[in-house]
């Protein structure tokens, strides 16, 4: 994850409040108005919680409007906002399973159980689906964004019939097919590439019919279509390609199909990411391009140096003080961070917003015998200082697994 996309939680005055909600969807509960209902039963307790614990009404209605302008989801998911006097700083719905309900109240931003959420599986990685026909196709991209294109419905069927007389006729139609065909691939082919522009999507799935799909790729731009994943799949539900009916698409309509295409592609760009940034942390352990620890983390955190912030998936049972209106001021004690006004908290929501000011990225691994502390941090120069390790232990790399559930097409 970039943490540069959340530092503007950090150097201000708070207190924040951090919301985390499981978003159970309509294949769990049904209907869309079920799983809005219990969303809001859910936020109802959050809230009152919030209220005990001394959150202000402004922010409460702030996080009021987001929850309640939420559109109902397909599948399992997390809603996770993060406020504070009256406006919301950042929120998200994340899929997947989660069964967490937590709101805590604090001086600092709550936001390493949000930067595990992101950086679980492959929420991080950006995605474009287009079902293809040959009149068009329905394009959905990660950021909500989502269009149809309907290109010219008729000549699009080829035909063979017999008799001397229907030859030129059959021709001429060969030809229009051939045309109408190109033309409406090519108009989808500009549709995906801007939505992959406007997303900076990594991976697009093309699915539909195959010669839709092959006149498409074929269109794309070179850095685009290095990008594609060709699925052999045409959407059930779909009328066929000739049906005159021109509102036939459902953009909304699940696919199990689909999803679990989306899902391997995007796992496969996150494991090659996971496995690059993993051996980055260990090698950089031996040369001093990486250090492990409350103590060396937060002294790098403090120099500005972390180029990666690497955390264990379970919290880290350390606590760190840090200066809530300086947060790179962190460390293990309070005269490290130079305040009198420092505060203890949590070892990871205090790195976290260190590394946020810092421009730092995150990475979330499994059970690591080079961690310490749950902690470690790939930098950006050498640390003279750290010692030179000879060799490693016994490690497990974790790449990253499937999302659970979840339409592709409904994440935003």
């Amino acid at each position: 994850m970039r943490l540069s996309t959340i530092r503007n939680l950090y150097g201000g005055a708070g207190p924040w409040a951090s919301v985390y909600l499981d978003a159970t969807g309509t294949q769990k509960t049904g209907t869309p108005q079920e799983a809005r209902r219990q969303l809001d039963l859910r936020w109802r307790a959050a809230r009152e919680s919030l209220h005990r614990d001394g959150a202000d009404e402004a922010t409460l209605a702030a996080i009021d409007d987001v929850i309640g302008t939420l559109p109902a989801t397909g599948a399992p998911a997390e809603v996770a906002v993060i406020a504070s006097h009256g406006t919301v700083g950042f929120s998200r719905i994340v899929f997947g399973e989660s069964g967490r309900d937590s709101a805590t109240w604090s001086t600092q931003p709550r936001a390493a159980d949000l930067v595990r959420t992101l950086d679980s599986g492959a929420a991080e990685v950006g995605w474009v689906t287009a079902d293809l026909d040959r009149t068009g196709g329905t394009i959905i991209a990660f950021d909500g964004g989502s269009e149809t294109v309907r290109g010219e419905d008729q000549f699009i069927r080829k035909v063979k019939r017999a008799g001397h007389g229907r030859a030129w006729s059959d021709n001429k139609t060969q030809r229009a097919a051939e045309e109408n065909w190109g033309q409406n691939s090519a108009e989808v082919a500009r549709a995906v590439e801007r939505a992959v522009e406007r997303s900076g999507a990594d991976v697009v799935v093309l699915t539909g019919d195959v010669r839709a799909r092959q006149l498409v790729l074929d269109q794309l731009p070179p850095t685009t279509a290095s990008c594609v994943v060709d699925v052999d799949h045409e959407v059930n539900v779909r009328p066929h390609p000739e049906d005159r009916v021109r509102a036939r698409r459902d953009a909304d309509v699940f696919d199990p199909a689909i999803v679990a295409a989306t899902h391997q592609a995007m796992d496969a760009v996150a494991a090659d990411r996971r496995r690059g940034a993993v051996d980055r942390f260990h090698a950089g352990l031996s040369n001093g391009l990486s250090v492990r620890g409350l103590g060396p983390v937060c002294a790098a955190a403090r120099d500005l140096s972390i180029d990666t912030l690497v955390l264990a998936v379970e919290p880290s049972h350390r606590q760190a003080w840090v200066d809530p209106l300086n947060p790179t001021m962190v460390g293990e004690s309070k005269k490290d961070t130079g305040a009198d006004t420092a505060i203890s908290q949590c070892a990871d929501d205090a790195l976290v917003g260190a590394c946020a000011l810092g421009g730092a990225e995150s990475l979330v691994i499994e059970a690591d015998a080079e961690l310490v502390d749950g902690l470690g941090a790939i930098l950006r120069f050498a640390d003279p200082t750290a010692p030179q390790a000879t060799h490693y232990g016994s490690h497990e790399r974790h790449t990253g697994g499937p999302i659970i559930g979840g339409s592709p097409g409904e994440l935003i």
